[in-house]
């Protein structure tokens, strides 16, 4: 304990006189302008749990509805290095075992809060930033220093029972801010899709405000893992799709300039180490209640916290993104190493999405609803959507896919549904699609000598993905009229006796 107390104490010391220079309070005032969504703070400090190793956490407000706590059964322990990177802005020493942005994150409480109290492992230290009135017209000012100059404080309240790490946040910056809407930004009614990532994180439960949701993970024999939540009176479901991949040469490089590590000699083999570990990629599909897909219109761009990113698939997308300084948005998409090794990955979720929906569902409907997860992306959109209309990612797509059987055909002897590799079937010209789509008692298959494609299963914004992937194209009146002749008197004698029958077909 003397130990620790003395290390805060010349941790402290060596802060004052590093950002107590009009150039270190100039580099403090950047975090008034760093954080956009004053809510953020909530998402770092379960980011850090995550990090911790933590099974279990909790989130709630004092009766006053002034004080957050915020603990964890995290099973790492509070470094020194943990404490000092607490303490700094500009200058993390985070490490590369995860995607932080130089030491910020922690500081983004101070947007919603003056005092900052943390403990377990055996530290009980605090943060107070003072505000300071104007003489002449009353304005407050903070005095940010106090954000990285931490204070021993044997009165901090230790971690309660069934946690290791404790922190609590009190009295609100902002005294008309409202830490219920916080909280509700945290796990919003209409997206719950960070309770799978959190599942998918190990993550067993988590306490918001007194409600718990208890949440789990089971593996499937096809791979994909199956997300639940469940809390009182409402239960969630999602498919996961992970894909696990290791970092190009030119991405870890990447990676480095964007957390600005520069490990000294000895540091240098862990710290190389961690950069290169691998990384997974993970695709979230909402389920309803029947199990059926539920895609979203648009997916969103996680990094455990949601950003303002979407996609123009119907699949959220979760990965070790680098963010830009706000945590709002994914930065250097165009020419980043890192950021293309996690784009490329995307189409390896959505292949992988395919497979386990044509080895799971027989009935059109539900494919029809797994197959509105596609649409075809624009280049005009710019950004992360730019990235997926472009010929080096539809190629990517396409070797993926052309080997798959995972597209909906006409079965060649009935009129269900089957699946076929894209370069064992045809796509019908659109008279003779619609026709099929109405009369599917027409035996498309048997008539064209060929597994005839299910457009109205595949949904056009499928079709003119894959058509762009050129894993699909239109039957040309050329081989229509080829496939025509020799399979019209096959075709005759299959419909059977009835003559009315047959001569309407």
């Amino acid at each position: 304990m003397k130990d620790r107390r003395s290390f805060i104490e010349r941790l402290a010391h060596d802060n004052r006189e590093f950002y107590g220079t009009s150039e270190g309070r100039g580099a403090l005032r950047a975090l008034e302008l760093t954080f956009e969504n004053r809510w953020i703070y909530l998402f770092e400090l379960v980011q850090n749990a995550l990090d911790a190793g933590a099974h279990s956490i909790a989130l709630r407000l004092t009766e006053d509805g002034d004080t957050l706590i915020c603990q964890h059964d995290g099973n790492r322990s509070l470094r020194e290095q943990d404490v000092e990177g607490l303490s700094k802005i500009f200058r993390s020493t985070k490490g590369a075992s995860s995607v932080g942005f130089m030491g910020i994150g922690f500081k983004s409480i101070f947007r919603r809060f003056l005092e900052a109290r943390i403990s377990g492992w055996g530290w009980t230290f605090r943060y107070e930033i003072t505000p300071i009135k104007g003489e002449r017209y009353g304005d407050l000012q903070l005095d940010l220093l106090g954000a990285v100059v931490p204070i021993w404080d044997g009165a901090v309240a230790a971690p309660e029972s069934g946690f290791t790490t404790r922190f609590e946040m009190r009295r609100r910056a902002d005294g008309g801010a409202d830490l219920q809407a916080d909280l509700a930004h945290f796990i919003s009614d209409d997206d719950h899709t960070l309770l799978a990532i959190l599942a998918a994180s190990e993550l067993k439960r988590l306490e918001l405000n007194g409600r718990v949701w208890k949440l789990s993970i089971s593996k499937e024999p096809d791979e994909t893992l199956e997300a639940a939540a469940f809390s009182e009176g409402e239960s969630r479901r999602w498919r996961l799709f992970p894909v696990w991949f290791e970092p190009s040469r030119e991405a870890i490089a990447r990676f480095l300039e964007h957390r600005k590590i520069q490990p000294s000699e000895d540091e240098r083999e862990e710290v190389y180490a961690q950069a290169a570990r691998p990384r997974r990629v993970l695709g979230v599909l909402p389920l309803d209640d029947n199990g059926m897909p539920a895609p979203p219109p648009r997916g969103r761009v996680h990094a455990t916290l949601p950003t303002a990113v979407t996609l123009p698939f119907g699949l959220h997308i979760n990965a070790d993104w680098l963010l830009n300084i706000s945590r709002t948005g994914v930065g250097e998409v165009e020419d980043n190493a890192w950021q293309r090794d996690i784009v490329d990955r995307v189409a390896d979720v959505l292949a992988s999405f395919l497979g386990w929906s044509a080895h799971t569902f027989a009935d059109p409907a539900a494919i029809k609803a797994a197959f509105a997860v596609f649409t075809a992306p624009s280049i005009e959109a710019g950004g992360l959507e730019a990235l997926f209309a472009e010929e080096r990612w539809l190629f990517r797509l396409r070797t993926r896919l052309e080997d798959e059987a995972v597209l909906p055909v006409y079965a060649e002897e009935s009129t269900t549904l089957a699946f076929a590799r894209p370069g064992d079937l045809i796509l019908p010209p659109t008279a003779l699609a619609k026709a099929f789509e109405e009369q599917p008692a027409l035996r498309p298959a048997m008539l064209l000598k060929k597994a005839v494609l299910m457009e109205d299963v595949l949904g056009s914004g499928a079709r003119d993905l894959l058509c762009r992937a050129g894993l699909l194209a239109e039957m040309s009146p050329q081989d229509l009229e080829q496939a025509w002749p020799d399979g019209l008197s096959r075709w005759w004698e299959t419909l059977g006796d009835e003559q009315e029958t047959r001569r309407a077909l």
